[in-house]
């Protein structure tokens, strides 16, 4: 049964949680089913995408209610990463994360690049390039202290930091 044994290995699969989240939109423009408002943070499956094709169709979701239609702004759609921080807080690609190695610490974004979710320092946000500069996710303890849509000033700061250090290395 070579081809059998084969077939079980080529069927293990790795399970986790498959979760989004995006913020609503369009909530004061007619009656709706939910209690979300504008820019409150939907967490359930996408069930349409934006097309660009079609402008006035946007992004729907479904909640983890059950609740459906719920209309979302494209651009903030994450994915859960399956990982949690040390707080027991699901961690989604977007999230500014406080990571803590044995030497140093910083505060890093999540993204999802080849296949995998990976962090990158808030200081590269503008100048990362795909592949460069990223670190594993599962290396370090996390925290995740915003993300970059609610939070941009953690992302402005880190470049400020970092221009600061690098101005102070050159003097």
């Amino acid at each position: 049964m070579i081809v059998g044994s084969w077939l079980k290995e080529m069927m293990i699969v790795v399970s986790r949680e498959i979760l989004f989240r995006a913020k609503a939109i369009n909530r004061d423009e007619y009656i709706c089913r939910s209690q979300y408002k504008n820019g409150d943070w939907v967490y359930g499956l996408v069930t349409r995408l934006y097309d660009a094709r079609f402008p006035s169709l946007p992004a729907e979701m479904t909640d983890i209610n059950g609740i459906s239609q719920i209309e979302i702004d494209y651009k903030t759609i994450s994915q859960y990463t399956g990982m949690n921080d040390i707080n027991g807080r699901k961690i989604f690609e977007g999230d500014i994360v406080h990571c803590k190695a044995r030497i140093d610490h910083a505060n890093m974004f999540v993204t999802f690049e080849d296949g995998k979710f990976v962090m990158v320092l808030c200081e590269e946000f503008k100048t990362h390039k795909r592949g460069l500069g990223h670190y594993e996710i599962e290396c370090f303890d996390k925290e995740v202290v915003g993300n970059i849509y609610d939070n941009p000033e953690l992302i402005d700061k880190a470049i400020a930091k970092s221009k600061l250090r690098n101005y102070e290395i050159l003097a």
